[in-house]
């Protein structure tokens, strides 16, 4: 078998165990019964688990960043297309925090990591990052040229948009008893804020 087919295939079974135990409970031996090889057959190819972490990670990245960043984004804002605002950043938020729920073992490593591997960072940038900004600054600027939103720089939007949304999550995965409000009406709280900001309207009598 090509280096390249064996070494696809530890990546693989790494990708499934890690996404069963996470990666501090996970061993190479299982990773290895995974991929139907000997333990020892992993590391000509790999000089420790870090190292199938990461290459794991990578693809991840990759794969994931078209099955849950590109191609799930484009599906939300099109069947969405004829609702409110208000709805769609509702559906949106909904999902990007159920994805991170799911993730967020994973989500974790690959932020610790990305600070220390070249090759990772230009992953999530390119397949994350670029891809999943282009399509929700599509439907801040189509707000925009409809008149229905302020002409603000979408960058600054979307930061705050996601700044928002990874809080949430964070308080929500590591310090849940600081979210005191049921998900659904914070949602709506948070959508509010983000569409109308902080300061009270005056009553036209």
């Amino acid at each position: 078998m090509a280096r390249g087919d064996r070494e696809e295939e530890i990546i693989e079974a790494a990708v499934k165990i890690f996404s069963e135990k996470g990666f501090s409970a996970a061993t190479t031996s299982e990773i290895a019964k995974e991929a139907g090889i000997a333990e020892g057959t992993i590391f000509r190819y790999f000089k420790t688990k870090k190292d199938i972490l990461r290459k794991v990670m990578i693809k991840l990245v990759e794969v994931m960043g078209e099955r849950i960043m590109t191609r799930r984004l484009a599906q939300i804002f099109e069947v969405n297309k004829d609702k409110d605002e208000k709805e769609v950043l509702k559906i949106l938020l909904k999902d990007r925090f159920d994805v991170a729920v799911k993730y967020w073992d994973m989500i974790k490593v690959v932020m610790t990591e990305v600070q220390y591997h070249e090759d990772l960072k230009e992953a999530l940038i390119k397949n994350i990052i670029i891809k999943g900004k282009s399509i929700v600054e599509l439907f801040f600027q189509q707000g925009i040229e409809k008149g229905r939103f302020r002409n603000i720089d979408t960058n600054i939007v979307i930061r705050s948009l996601i700044g928002m949304m990874g809080l949430y999550v964070i308080q929500k995965q590591i310090m849940p008893d600081l979210v005191t409000v049921e998900e659904d009406k914070q949602l709506d709280i948070m959508i509010d804020l983000f569409l109308n900001g902080l300061y009270k309207r005056e009553e036209v009598l």
